[in-house]
């Protein structure tokens, strides 16, 4: 058994990155895999000597010595610094078990980033912006459902572990319950067990809140297209704020980007306000507010929209007005049904009003959001504003998840954006990214916003 984690989850080029690991193996190596359209290996590190030590709390630094719910006392996970590659870009760390004699005696799968254990995911900064895109992966959402093992805590025995989606109530935990669960543990992308793993998509086999689902196709996309983009994590835009931004001319989130904090918001905000860009290709979008404790330990006390000003103030949509629909729960499929085809988002796509696109895809997927309009008037239909949408929003597709039956409040998607100093685009849906491999329509929609955008 072999697991680790990057202290570091975004060196800078030419920088170091620290491993943690643990194993029982007396010797392992590390194989770094670029991953960008497809894995590249780009190094190999000599055997390293093997140390194991046991899991920490979810709360806890455990590249620290800490304590178990039982009073044991826990050795830190020994440290591994290593050169950070000299290409920015996404990178998972394959971790090789070896024996005495320095063979094998594991063998990764190397074709996928995705893995329940030897493998830990960072992302490599240029020491200096290099691009007008920068493209956002969402830590805080693969922290928010690790599970490390997948051995959910149990209260009788103080075993096991919990995430944000199975915090045990305070008298559960020997010694109360610290808060929050921490950035310095395995997993964050791969390398560890979701916690809604069993929650299986019907349309892509790889498990949700891992980076191979959602990021790392659309990561893929873009380097197969050509574009350029500088990579961070929301950690680094909760740390650096509007300062990480200020060279970019487009911010770009994908997927299941589901934890915000103020400083996050506050950034993005100031960002578009400035005149700057920001495209959502993703659902469930700034859905909770996290606040963190120290530098790498957070929790979430609510949604923005009952915590403060509603998501929808800078995305344009909420989860809301959208909806949830797990596993295969309600099969029809949903697109989005165009509206105001004549707008530049659209150009090329050939697509007609009243046309819906994405049906093969189950485009509106997973999870997605929606613009409050009165159903009763349209098409073409009209933000009504009552939930937070800013004036001037646009809503360029519908996604009526109410007629196949499911949905929140409104019970649509909407894909829009609106204008307030800069441009924000949302295309409200976790799945976007899906269309990418098969809809002519979505390609051209996503190259249209990068290249309007960006």
């Amino acid at each position: 058994m072999i697991r680790g984690y990057a202290e570091q989850p975004s060196p800078f080029a030419g920088g170091e990155v620290t491993l943690r690991v643990a194993t029982d193996a007396p010797r392992f190596r590390v194989e770094l895999h670029r991953c960008g359209d497809g894995l590249t290996l780009c190094e190999k590190s000599p055997w390293l000597p093997g140390a194991d030590a046991p899991p920490h709390l979810p709360s806890h630094d455990w590249g620290r010595p800490g304590t178990g719910l039982r009073g044991a006392s826990l050795p830190a996970w020994a440290a591994y610094p290593m050169p950070a590659p000299a290409e920015p870009g996404v990178y998972v760390a394959v971790l090789v078990e070896g024996d005495e004699s320095g063979r094998d005696r594991t063998d990764p799968d190397r074709t996928t980033a995705d893995g329940r254990e030897a493998k830990a995911l960072f992302v490599v900064r240029p020491p200096r912006p290099a691009a007008r895109i920068l493209y956002k992966l969402p830590l805080l959402t693969y922290h928010a459902y690790n599970l490390i093992d997948g051995h959910a805590y149990d209260p009788a025995r103080a075993a096991g572990h919990w995430c944000l989606y199975n915090m045990p109530r305070p008298e559960e935990v020997p010694g109360g319950l610290a808060p929050g669960v921490g950035l310095h543990r395995p997993g964050g992308g791969t390398g560890a067990t979701p916690y809604d793993i069993t929650n299986f998509d019907p349309y892509d086999p790889t498990p949700r809140q891992t980076y191979v689902h959602w990021d790392g196709p659309f990561v893929a996309w873009l380097e197969r297209h050509g574009y350029a983009v500088d990579l961070c994590t929301d950690v680094d835009l909760h740390r650096e704020g509007a300062e990480l931004l200020e060279p970019y001319r487009l911010l770009v989130s994908a997927g299941h980007d589901e934890y915000w904090s103020d400083a996050m918001r506050a950034a993005v905000a100031r960002h578009v306000a400035g005149g700057g860009n920001a495209a959502f290709f993703g659902g469930n979008t700034c859905w909770w507010r996290v606040v963190f404790h120290d530098a790498v330990t957070f929790s979430r006390v609510g949604f923005w929209h009952e915590e403060g000003a509603p998501e929808n103030e800078l995305i344009g949509v909420s989860f809301r007005n959208g909806g949830e629909r797990d596993r295969d729960e309600h099969p029809v499929p949903v697109g989005f049904r165009v509206q105001h085809a004549g707008h530049w988002v659209y150009e090329g796509t050939g697509l007609r009003e009243g046309e819906v696109f994405g049906l093969a895809e189950n485009l509106v997927g997973y999870e997605c959001d929606g613009a409050a309009f009165d159903r009763t008037t349209g098409p073409p239909y009209v933000p009504t504003g009552a939930d937070g949408t800013p004036p001037g929003f646009t809503i360029l597709g519908v996604g009526d998840a109410r007629a196949s039956g499911w949905g929140l409040g409104n019970g649509a998607a909407t894909m829009g954006l609106y204008s307030g100093g800069g441009t924000v685009f949302n295309a409200a849906t976790t799945d976007w990214v899906r269309g990418l491999a098969t809809s002519p329509a979505v390609e051209r929609i996503t190259a249209n916003v990068l290249d309007r955008l960006g």
